[in-house]
């Protein structure tokens, strides 16, 4: 029994090694892409030895072409639309799924279903009236605005997360709370949120992926070449750098090293979260 205990458990370690290679595969071949020549790219994309390499290519794809934009202002860009995105979304969405764990049975319930139709209408639909809004009120190429957007669009799954936490949240510790004179807000302000801060962060990191990477929108409300964000932005590069691939690949690779770096952080912080979401539960 032990034995096969063994086996199994090695072959599902192998089986994770293999598959964590695959994944970090693309990413890898990327950054290899991003240091080499065009002439290298296209007759030795895999080579590594007798390459001419080129580290100028990140230089170029950080300042851009002449007379275009850069990737330092499309990380700018979209540095604010994510961080408007982000405290917008998890302040309102952890005090709508709070408060909605307080409510009735059949208010609770109207919420969450009220939200989780929301998270079925296709984003592509609501184009032309986002674009309509925005031009009525002028607030086309405007990153703070699609920040706000963003949030509004992230609401929904934030609640829905974070509404199942709360409703395993020990009511000891509001009843501690009460006794000490806390209302209901100070007690969520003060007991509440200190305690969410994993699930908070798994939120935060599912939504910012998504308003990261995020392409139909800001395409569309962001027209003017310097309000646009790194997805739009690297769009723009196959054509400001159509005859220097390297550049197009050294964009990708910066685009990308914020999203590992944002995840080796707080890692930890996911796992500690979804643990002590269980231990609530």
């Amino acid at each position: 029994m032990r034995r096969h205990a063994s086996v199994g458990g090695a072959a599902a370690q192998l089986w994770a090694v293999l598959w964590s290679v695959l994944c970090a595969l693309p990413f890898l071949l990327i950054i290899l892409l991003a240091f080499k020549s065009n002439t290298d790219i296209f007759t030795d994309p895999l080579g590594v030895v007798d390459i001419r390499w080129s580290p100028g290519n990140f230089a170029e794809a950080w300042n851009g072409p002449e007379g275009g934009q850069g990737f330092a202002l499309y990380l700018v860009n979209s540095a604010i639309v994510t961080v408007v995105a982000l405290v917008g979304c998890v302040l309102l969405g952890a005090f709508t799924a709070y408060f909605a764990s307080l409510a009735s049975p059949r208010v609770r319930t109207a919420i969450i279903r009220g939200f989780l139709v929301a998270t079925t209408m296709p984003l592509v639909m609501l184009l032309i009236q986002y674009y309509s809004a925005f031009n009525t009120l002028s607030l086309l190429s405007s990153p703070w605005a699609l920040g706000v957007l963003y949030a509004a669009l992230c609401l929904p799954t934030c609640v829905l997360i974070l509404h199942g936490f709360y409703l395993g949240f020990p009511a000891e510790l509001r009843e501690a709370a009460a006794i000490d004179g806390l209302g209901i807000v100070r007690t969520f302000v003060r007991v509440v949120l200190p305690l969410s801060r994993g699930p908070i962060v798994a939120v935060a990191l599912v939504n910012g992926f998504f308003v990261w990477g995020e392409t139909q929108l800001a395409i569309v409300l962001l027209q003017d070449p310097t309000s646009r964000t790194i997805p739009v932005g690297l769009l723009d590069f196959q054509g400001q750098f159509s005859a220097d691939t390297g550049a197009i690949f050294a964009g990708l690779t910066l685009a990308t090293i914020p999203l590992v770096v944002v995840y080796l952080v707080f890692n930890r912080a996911v796992a500690k979260g979804v643990a002590l979401g269980g231990v609530f539960r």
